[in-house]
Protein backbone atom coordinates (compact mmCIF):
# COMPACT_ATOMS: atom_id res chain seq x y z
CA UNK A 1 0.00 0.00 0.00
CA UNK A 2 1.27 3.31 -0.65
CA UNK A 3 1.19 6.42 1.59
CA UNK A 4 1.06 9.10 -1.11
CA UNK A 5 -1.84 10.84 -3.16
CA UNK A 6 -3.59 9.03 -5.94
CA UNK A 7 -3.49 5.61 -4.71
CA UNK A 8 -6.54 4.21 -5.75
CA UNK A 9 -9.67 1.41 -4.89
CA UNK A 10 -12.36 -0.10 -5.91
CA UNK A 11 -14.48 -3.08 -4.16
CA UNK A 12 -16.65 -4.66 -7.20
CA UNK A 13 -19.54 -6.67 -5.74
CA UNK A 14 -18.36 -9.39 -3.53
CA UNK A 15 -15.11 -8.69 -4.43
CA UNK A 16 -12.23 -8.28 -1.80
CA UNK A 17 -10.27 -5.61 -3.47
CA UNK A 18 -10.20 -4.26 -7.22
CA UNK A 19 -7.23 -2.25 -8.36
CA UNK A 20 -8.28 0.57 -10.70
CA UNK A 21 -10.65 3.62 -10.68
CA UNK A 22 -12.19 5.51 -7.96
CA UNK A 23 -9.36 7.91 -6.18
CA UNK A 24 -7.88 8.81 -2.05
CA UNK A 25 -7.71 12.39 -1.55
CA UNK A 26 -5.23 13.36 1.30
CA UNK A 27 -2.24 13.72 3.40
CA UNK A 28 0.25 11.05 4.48
CA UNK A 29 -0.78 9.43 7.53
CA UNK A 30 0.99 9.23 10.84
CA UNK A 31 2.56 5.84 12.02
CA UNK A 32 3.26 2.06 10.67
CA UNK A 33 -0.19 1.88 9.34
CA UNK A 34 0.20 5.10 7.57
CA UNK A 35 -3.51 6.07 6.11
CA UNK A 36 -5.45 8.72 7.10
CA UNK A 37 -8.38 8.51 10.22
CA UNK A 38 -11.53 7.36 8.93
CA UNK A 39 -13.68 4.36 8.31
CA UNK A 40 -15.47 1.78 5.63
CA UNK A 41 -19.12 1.85 5.37
CA UNK A 42 -20.58 -0.59 3.56
CA UNK A 43 -24.86 -0.78 2.92
CA UNK A 44 -25.21 -3.98 1.51
CA UNK A 45 -23.22 -6.27 2.99
CA UNK A 46 -21.12 -6.49 -0.17
CA UNK A 47 -17.57 -6.35 -0.56
CA UNK A 48 -15.45 -5.92 3.15
CA UNK A 49 -16.64 -4.17 5.77
CA UNK A 50 -13.60 -1.58 6.63
CA UNK A 51 -10.98 -0.84 9.11
CA UNK A 52 -9.93 2.97 10.68
CA UNK A 53 -6.64 3.80 9.58
CA UNK A 54 -4.55 6.09 11.50
CA UNK A 55 -3.18 8.89 10.11
CA UNK A 56 -3.24 13.31 9.74
CA UNK A 57 -6.67 13.52 8.56
CA UNK A 58 -10.23 12.27 9.17
CA UNK A 59 -13.30 11.52 6.57
CA UNK A 60 -14.66 8.07 5.33
CA UNK A 61 -15.02 5.66 2.65
CA UNK A 62 -18.32 4.69 1.94
CA UNK A 63 -19.70 1.45 -0.33
CA UNK A 64 -22.64 1.77 -1.52
CA UNK A 65 -23.87 -2.01 -2.82
CA UNK A 66 -20.52 -2.39 -4.33
CA UNK A 67 -20.01 0.89 -6.12
CA UNK A 68 -16.47 1.61 -5.38
CA UNK A 69 -14.74 4.25 -2.67
CA UNK A 70 -15.89 7.84 -2.36
CA UNK A 71 -13.79 9.58 0.33
CA UNK A 72 -14.84 12.59 1.92
CA UNK A 73 -12.40 14.32 4.72
CA UNK A 74 -10.25 17.25 4.57
CA UNK A 75 -6.99 17.11 3.28
CA UNK A 76 -4.13 17.73 5.94
CA UNK A 77 -4.30 19.26 9.17
CA UNK A 78 -7.54 20.36 10.16
CA UNK A 79 -8.97 21.89 6.68
CA UNK A 80 -12.58 21.06 7.48
CA UNK A 81 -12.34 23.97 9.36
CA UNK A 82 -11.48 26.56 7.13
CA UNK A 83 -14.47 26.84 5.07
CA UNK A 84 -17.11 27.46 8.09
CA UNK A 85 -18.68 30.37 8.49
CA UNK A 86 -17.28 32.43 11.07
CA UNK A 87 -19.45 34.53 13.94
CA UNK A 88 -19.17 37.85 14.00
CA UNK A 89 -18.32 39.09 18.17
CA UNK A 90 -21.45 40.01 19.65
CA UNK A 91 -22.09 43.55 19.71
CA UNK A 92 -22.66 46.08 22.93
CA UNK A 93 -25.40 44.72 25.02
CA UNK A 94 -27.35 46.49 27.81
CA UNK A 95 -25.98 47.29 31.67
CA UNK A 96 -27.75 47.36 34.50
CA UNK A 97 -26.93 51.35 34.60
CA UNK A 98 -28.54 51.60 31.50
CA UNK A 99 -31.80 50.25 32.88
CA UNK A 100 -31.18 51.97 36.05
CA UNK A 101 -30.24 49.32 38.49
CA UNK A 102 -27.38 51.26 40.46
CA UNK A 103 -28.77 51.37 44.18
CA UNK A 104 -28.00 49.02 47.02
CA UNK A 105 -29.66 49.14 50.20
CA UNK A 106 -26.00 48.34 52.25
CA UNK A 107 -22.31 49.18 51.88
CA UNK A 108 -21.18 45.76 51.52
CA UNK A 109 -18.26 44.98 49.68
CA UNK A 110 -20.05 42.07 47.71
CA UNK A 111 -18.66 39.27 46.12
CA UNK A 112 -18.65 37.50 42.51
CA UNK A 113 -20.10 33.44 41.98
CA UNK A 114 -21.82 31.72 39.33
CA UNK A 115 -25.64 31.66 39.36
CA UNK A 116 -27.44 29.03 37.56
CA UNK A 117 -24.60 26.68 36.27
CA UNK A 118 -26.98 23.93 36.65
CA UNK A 119 -31.11 24.20 36.32
CA UNK A 120 -31.14 22.52 39.56
CA UNK A 121 -29.29 25.44 41.61
CA UNK A 122 -32.14 27.13 40.88
CA UNK A 123 -35.32 26.37 43.01
CA UNK A 124 -38.68 27.59 43.16
CA UNK A 125 -41.56 26.97 45.23
CA UNK A 126 -44.98 28.98 45.15
CA UNK A 127 -46.92 30.11 48.31
CA UNK A 128 -50.54 30.43 47.90
CA UNK A 129 -53.36 32.74 49.20
CA UNK A 130 -53.57 30.91 52.40
CA UNK A 131 -49.50 31.08 52.79
CA UNK A 132 -48.95 27.99 52.23
CA UNK A 133 -45.13 26.99 50.21
CA UNK A 134 -46.43 24.10 47.73
CA UNK A 135 -43.98 21.10 48.32
CA UNK A 136 -44.32 17.67 46.84
CA UNK A 137 -44.54 15.13 49.21
CA UNK A 138 -47.64 12.76 48.52
CA UNK A 139 -47.74 11.03 44.63
CA UNK A 140 -50.67 8.48 46.03
CA UNK A 141 -54.03 10.07 44.18
CA UNK A 142 -56.67 9.61 47.11
CA UNK A 143 -59.39 7.59 47.65
CA UNK A 144 -62.98 8.53 46.33
CA UNK A 145 -65.81 9.30 49.52
CA UNK A 146 -67.95 6.28 50.07
CA UNK A 147 -71.50 6.95 49.61
CA UNK A 148 -73.71 5.84 52.01
CA UNK A 149 -75.33 2.15 51.40
CA UNK A 150 -79.14 1.41 51.26
CA UNK A 151 -80.49 -0.95 53.14
CA UNK A 152 -82.40 -3.27 51.16
CA UNK A 153 -84.49 -4.84 53.80
CA UNK A 154 -85.09 -1.97 56.33
CA UNK A 155 -87.23 1.20 55.34
CA UNK A 156 -86.90 0.41 51.66
CA UNK A 157 -89.56 3.33 50.73
CA UNK A 158 -87.65 5.71 52.81
CA UNK A 159 -84.09 5.21 52.45
CA UNK A 160 -84.03 3.69 48.34
CA UNK A 161 -86.36 6.22 47.49
CA UNK A 162 -85.91 9.64 47.76
CA UNK A 163 -90.17 11.24 48.53
CA UNK A 164 -88.52 14.91 49.09
CA UNK A 165 -87.32 14.49 44.93
CA UNK A 166 -89.69 12.51 43.41
CA UNK A 167 -93.85 11.50 45.06
CA UNK A 168 -94.10 7.69 45.95
CA UNK A 169 -96.92 6.85 43.15
CA UNK A 170 -93.61 7.93 40.56
CA UNK A 171 -91.53 5.59 42.10
CA UNK A 172 -93.85 2.50 42.19
CA UNK A 173 -94.35 3.26 38.50
CA UNK A 174 -90.28 3.71 37.73
CA UNK A 175 -89.43 0.23 40.36
CA UNK A 176 -92.83 -1.34 38.19
CA UNK A 177 -90.74 -1.10 35.03
CA UNK A 178 -87.49 -1.97 36.86
CA UNK A 179 -88.88 -5.50 38.08
CA UNK A 180 -90.14 -6.29 34.61
CA UNK A 181 -89.33 -8.95 33.24
CA UNK A 182 -90.49 -9.13 29.90
CA UNK A 183 -89.43 -6.49 27.13
CA UNK A 184 -91.46 -3.25 27.61
CA UNK A 185 -91.27 -0.15 25.72
CA UNK A 186 -93.31 1.58 28.89
CA UNK A 187 -92.40 5.25 29.80
CA UNK A 188 -92.23 6.79 32.83
CA UNK A 189 -92.60 10.94 32.09
CA UNK A 190 -91.98 13.60 34.53
CA UNK A 191 -92.99 17.49 33.68
CA UNK A 192 -90.00 19.34 34.60
CA UNK A 193 -90.72 22.92 33.28
CA UNK A 194 -89.32 25.40 34.66
CA UNK A 195 -87.20 23.57 36.58
CA UNK A 196 -83.59 24.40 36.69
CA UNK A 197 -80.48 21.84 35.75
CA UNK A 198 -79.50 21.59 38.95
CA UNK A 199 -82.98 20.08 40.07
CA UNK A 200 -83.38 17.59 36.91
CA UNK A 201 -79.72 16.57 38.30
CA UNK A 202 -81.34 15.92 41.29
CA UNK A 203 -83.82 13.61 40.26
CA UNK A 204 -81.31 11.60 37.79
CA UNK A 205 -78.95 10.77 40.42
CA UNK A 206 -82.00 9.81 43.15
CA UNK A 207 -83.01 7.54 40.44
CA UNK A 208 -79.59 6.28 38.99
CA UNK A 209 -79.19 5.27 43.00
CA UNK A 210 -82.18 3.20 43.55
CA UNK A 211 -82.12 1.50 40.44
CA UNK A 212 -78.61 1.44 38.75
CA UNK A 213 -78.04 1.06 34.92
CA UNK A 214 -81.48 -1.12 35.23
CA UNK A 215 -83.00 2.27 34.49
CA UNK A 216 -82.26 4.83 31.89
CA UNK A 217 -82.38 8.35 32.00
CA UNK A 218 -82.70 11.40 29.70
CA UNK A 219 -84.53 14.88 29.34
CA UNK A 220 -86.76 15.05 26.40
CA UNK A 221 -88.33 18.48 24.90
CA UNK A 222 -92.32 17.57 23.60
CA UNK A 223 -93.77 21.11 21.98
CA UNK A 224 -92.93 23.57 24.56
CA UNK A 225 -92.22 21.52 27.67
CA UNK A 226 -89.17 20.07 29.24
CA UNK A 227 -89.77 15.96 30.51
CA UNK A 228 -87.27 14.03 32.32
CA UNK A 229 -88.37 10.27 30.78
CA UNK A 230 -87.15 7.14 32.44
CA UNK A 231 -87.05 3.24 30.77
CA UNK A 232 -86.00 0.32 31.07
CA UNK A 233 -82.43 -0.53 29.92
CA UNK A 234 -82.25 -2.31 26.55
CA UNK A 235 -79.52 -3.32 23.82
CA UNK A 236 -79.43 -0.57 21.92
CA UNK A 237 -80.58 2.09 23.95
CA UNK A 238 -78.29 4.89 25.12
CA UNK A 239 -77.55 4.32 28.81
CA UNK A 240 -77.20 7.19 31.16
CA UNK A 241 -73.10 7.63 31.14
CA UNK A 242 -72.89 10.46 33.00
CA UNK A 243 -71.10 9.95 36.09
CA UNK A 244 -71.74 11.33 39.50
CA UNK A 245 -69.35 13.84 40.78
CA UNK A 246 -68.55 12.35 44.86
CA UNK A 247 -65.24 14.44 45.31
CA UNK A 248 -65.82 17.68 47.60
CA UNK A 249 -64.95 20.18 45.64
CA UNK A 250 -65.70 21.22 41.74
CA UNK A 251 -61.82 21.69 40.93
CA UNK A 252 -58.88 19.58 42.01
CA UNK A 253 -55.82 20.85 42.98
CA UNK A 254 -52.45 19.23 42.55
CA UNK A 255 -49.21 20.19 42.73
CA UNK A 256 -47.12 20.06 39.98
CA UNK A 257 -43.07 19.77 40.20
CA UNK A 258 -40.90 19.99 37.18
CA UNK A 259 -37.47 20.06 36.15
CA UNK A 260 -35.97 21.77 33.21
CA UNK A 261 -39.45 22.93 31.61
CA UNK A 262 -41.66 26.00 31.73
CA UNK A 263 -44.96 25.68 32.99
CA UNK A 264 -46.50 26.05 29.65
CA UNK A 265 -44.53 22.54 28.02
CA UNK A 266 -46.05 21.12 31.80
CA UNK A 267 -49.39 22.27 30.75
CA UNK A 268 -49.13 20.79 27.42
CA UNK A 269 -47.69 17.52 28.52
CA UNK A 270 -50.09 17.09 31.41
CA UNK A 271 -53.26 17.43 28.73
CA UNK A 272 -51.79 15.27 26.22
CA UNK A 273 -51.67 12.42 28.74
CA UNK A 274 -55.10 13.37 30.06
CA UNK A 275 -56.57 12.33 26.57
CA UNK A 276 -59.75 14.16 27.74
CA UNK A 277 -59.82 16.60 24.70
CA UNK A 278 -58.07 18.53 27.44
CA UNK A 279 -56.80 22.36 26.47
CA UNK A 280 -53.64 23.11 28.20
CA UNK A 281 -56.14 26.42 28.74
CA UNK A 282 -58.40 24.51 30.89
CA UNK A 283 -55.35 23.80 33.29
CA UNK A 284 -55.29 26.44 36.01
CA UNK A 285 -52.40 27.54 37.61
CA UNK A 286 -51.70 31.10 39.51
CA UNK A 287 -48.12 32.04 37.42
CA UNK A 288 -45.65 31.00 35.20
CA UNK A 289 -42.07 29.50 36.88
CA UNK A 290 -38.19 29.43 34.94
CA UNK A 291 -37.74 26.66 33.09
CA UNK A 292 -34.04 26.53 33.74
CA UNK A 293 -34.85 25.52 37.48
CA UNK A 294 -36.61 23.49 39.63
CA UNK A 295 -40.05 24.59 40.32
CA UNK A 296 -43.71 22.93 42.34
CA UNK A 297 -46.25 25.33 41.88
CA UNK A 298 -50.07 24.11 42.00
CA UNK A 299 -52.80 23.07 38.80
CA UNK A 300 -56.07 22.98 38.45
CA UNK A 301 -58.61 21.39 36.82
CA UNK A 302 -62.51 20.77 36.90
CA UNK A 303 -64.30 17.61 37.78
CA UNK A 304 -60.83 15.45 37.10
CA UNK A 305 -60.76 12.45 39.04
CA UNK A 306 -57.41 12.87 40.91
CA UNK A 307 -56.45 9.04 40.30
CA UNK A 308 -56.45 9.25 36.55
CA UNK A 309 -54.49 12.35 36.72
CA UNK A 310 -52.27 10.52 38.85
CA UNK A 311 -51.84 7.62 36.52
CA UNK A 312 -51.47 9.80 32.98
CA UNK A 313 -48.82 11.74 34.99
CA UNK A 314 -46.77 8.61 36.13
CA UNK A 315 -44.44 8.86 32.95
CA UNK A 316 -43.75 11.91 32.57
CA UNK A 317 -39.52 11.95 33.29
CA UNK A 318 -39.12 15.37 34.39
CA UNK A 319 -42.92 16.00 36.01
CA UNK A 320 -44.11 14.66 39.16
CA UNK A 321 -47.79 15.40 40.33
CA UNK A 322 -49.64 14.50 43.94
CA UNK A 323 -50.84 16.36 46.60
CA UNK A 324 -54.38 16.76 45.78
CA UNK A 325 -56.97 18.59 46.98
CA UNK A 326 -60.41 20.22 46.29
CA UNK A 327 -62.01 23.29 46.08
CA UNK A 328 -64.93 25.43 44.88
CA UNK A 329 -62.83 27.84 42.43
CA UNK A 330 -60.64 27.64 39.51
CA UNK A 331 -56.81 28.40 39.93
CA UNK A 332 -56.09 31.77 37.60
CA UNK A 333 -52.91 34.18 37.25
CA UNK A 334 -52.36 36.21 40.23
CA UNK A 335 -53.40 33.78 43.02
CA UNK A 336 -50.61 33.80 44.78
CA UNK A 337 -48.51 35.44 47.27
CA UNK A 338 -45.01 34.69 45.84
CA UNK A 339 -42.44 32.65 45.69
CA UNK A 340 -39.79 30.76 47.58
CA UNK A 341 -36.22 30.70 46.13
CA UNK A 342 -33.52 28.83 46.91
CA UNK A 343 -30.85 29.55 45.20
CA UNK A 344 -26.83 27.54 44.79
CA UNK A 345 -23.78 30.04 44.11
CA UNK A 346 -20.89 27.85 42.60
CA UNK A 347 -17.55 29.17 42.46
CA UNK A 348 -17.37 31.83 45.16
CA UNK A 349 -14.06 33.41 45.87
CA UNK A 350 -14.45 35.92 49.09
CA UNK A 351 -14.16 34.19 52.47
CA UNK A 352 -17.00 32.77 54.59
CA UNK A 353 -17.16 35.99 56.22
CA UNK A 354 -18.06 38.28 53.48
CA UNK A 355 -20.68 35.68 52.63
CA UNK A 356 -22.34 35.59 56.02
CA UNK A 357 -22.23 39.06 55.70
CA UNK A 358 -23.95 39.19 52.88
CA UNK A 359 -26.66 37.02 53.67
CA UNK A 360 -27.15 38.43 57.03
CA UNK A 361 -27.72 41.92 55.59
CA UNK A 362 -29.72 40.35 52.66
CA UNK A 363 -32.04 38.78 55.33
CA UNK A 364 -32.50 41.73 57.87
CA UNK A 365 -32.85 44.62 55.12
CA UNK A 366 -34.12 43.00 51.96
CA UNK A 367 -33.34 44.77 48.46
CA UNK A 368 -34.33 46.63 45.76
CA UNK A 369 -36.45 44.67 43.90
CA UNK A 370 -35.77 45.89 40.27
CA UNK A 371 -36.92 44.26 37.25
CA UNK A 372 -33.81 42.31 35.47
CA UNK A 373 -32.17 42.47 32.40
CA UNK A 374 -34.26 39.80 30.57
CA UNK A 375 -37.26 42.43 31.10
CA UNK A 376 -35.71 44.32 28.62
CA UNK A 377 -34.37 42.48 25.61
CA UNK A 378 -30.65 42.87 24.52
CA UNK A 379 -31.04 45.84 21.86
CA UNK A 380 -28.85 48.47 22.76
CA UNK A 381 -30.52 50.75 19.88
CA UNK A 382 -34.04 49.69 20.65
CA UNK A 383 -34.94 47.74 23.79
CA UNK A 384 -38.25 46.45 24.78
CA UNK A 385 -39.17 49.86 26.95
CA UNK A 386 -38.51 52.07 23.56
CA UNK A 387 -41.31 50.23 22.08
CA UNK A 388 -43.34 50.40 24.69
CA UNK A 389 -43.87 53.70 24.88
CA UNK A 390 -44.17 54.04 21.13
CA UNK A 391 -47.24 51.49 22.21
CA UNK A 392 -48.44 53.45 23.98
CA UNK A 393 -48.06 56.70 22.23
CA UNK A 394 -49.91 55.18 19.26
CA UNK A 395 -46.91 55.22 17.24
CA UNK A 396 -47.10 52.23 15.44
CA UNK A 397 -45.21 53.02 12.21
CA UNK A 398 -42.26 53.66 14.33
CA UNK A 399 -42.66 50.47 16.58
CA UNK A 400 -42.74 48.49 13.49
CA UNK A 401 -39.44 50.00 12.00
CA UNK A 402 -37.69 49.72 15.23
CA UNK A 403 -38.56 45.99 15.20
CA UNK A 404 -37.27 46.05 11.34
CA UNK A 405 -34.58 48.36 12.33
CA UNK A 406 -30.62 46.50 10.99
CA UNK A 407 -29.29 44.45 14.30
CA UNK A 408 -25.66 46.39 14.90
CA UNK A 409 -24.65 42.71 16.33
CA UNK A 410 -26.13 40.27 14.02
CA UNK A 411 -24.14 36.93 14.08
CA UNK A 412 -23.30 36.08 10.38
Amino acid sequence: MSNGRGTNWKNWGNKPFGNNSGSYRGGQGRGARGFNRGGYRNFNNQGFYGDNFRGGNRGGFANRGGGGFAYRGGGGGNQQWKNRPRRETPGKRLTEEEIGVTEYISNHEGFSGIIKSRYSDFQVSEINEQGEVAKLTDLTPPAPPSEDAVDEDEDLLLCKYNVEILPMDTWDQINKIAVCTEPSEEKVEIDVTGMSKEQRTKIHDAVKKAFGDSIVGSTVNVDDKKFVRFEKYRKGVRIDTRVKWVWPGEYVYFIVHKENCDTMDAAVRIAERLRLNVKPSLLGYAGTKDRRAKTSQWFSLRKADPRRVAGACRGLRDIRVGNFTFRDTNLRLGMLRGNRFRIALRNVTAPDSVVETACTQLQRQGFYNYYGLQRFGSRVETPTYDIGLKLLQGNFKQVLMSMLRNRVETLT
